[in-house]
């Protein structure tokens, strides 16, 4: 079987998304070829891709990282979404005017504010293994299972907020503490089987709702936020 060609374009982040897909490629190199933005200089070595790996929040206030966004769309046949700032923009939510080094960059957007996303895996920052599992339903074709995948890139914002709203107030908790386990900012805490948002530390990066059993069912379901 041919491999597919990737592209990783990363629009801006932590890096923490970078490395997973680096320490995820290996398992993949059978599956995939990676043109990776760490050794390409600048152009982009094919004029057409299989996927389209983008990292980062979208800087509205940054037409360069827009038109790239665009270009990108028009070369990949399919765009995926990697990590919670490209998702949902996350802790980039947070950042506004009046520091270094452009006072203007105030506003990021999830990438599906931009462009028309394919797929979206949220995480902060997703698992490698979460990459590997993507890649493996999407040559298998296995529409079930990438159906979770494939809702996400039609939401632009998911936070623990909506994981009490949703599951918590509507008795749909069961107390598993997938929530809390997979929080990067413990913010969740599992009070008598049941969780509690330090809304303080809630990042806004929806990795708890995705990781949560009965939240990624009802989006797998097809009511998607």
């Amino acid at each position: 079987m041919e491999k597919l060609k990737v592209l990783h374009v990363d629009v801006g982040g932590c890096e923490g998304c970078n490395v997973s897909i680096i320490r995820a490629y290996p398992k993949l190199m059978d599956l995939i070829e990676l043109d990776i933005s760490y050794l390409r200089k600048e152009e982009y070595k094919l004029d057409e891709y299989d996927v389209a790996i983008i990292t980062g929040g979208a800087c509205m206030n940054e037409p360069r990282i827009l038109e790239e966004l665009k270009e990108i769309r028009e070369k990949a046949h399919t765009v995926v979404a990697f990590g919670s700032c490209a998702t949902f923009s996350g802790i980039l939510r947070f950042c506004r005017g009046g520091q270094e080094p452009r006072a203007d960059h105030r506003n990021f957007q999830p990438i599906n504010s931009v462009i028309k996303v394919d797929y979206s895996i949220p995480g902060c920052p997703p698992t490698p293994q979460m990459l590997r599992s993507f890649f493996k339903f999407y040559i298998n074709g296995d529409e079930r299972r990438l159906r979770l995948f494939k809702v996400s890139a039609d939401i632009k914002k998911l936070s623990g907020f909506d994981l009490i709203d949703d599951i918590l107030l509507t008795g749909l908790c069961i107390g598993c503490g997938a929530c809390e386990l997979s929080c990067p900012t413990n913010a969740i805490k599992l009070i008598d089987k049941r969780p509690n948002l330090v809304q303080e530390k809630c990042i806004r990066c929806g990795t708890c709702y995705i990781r949560c059993p009965r939240a990624s069912q009802i989006l797998s379901m097809g009511d998607a936020r």
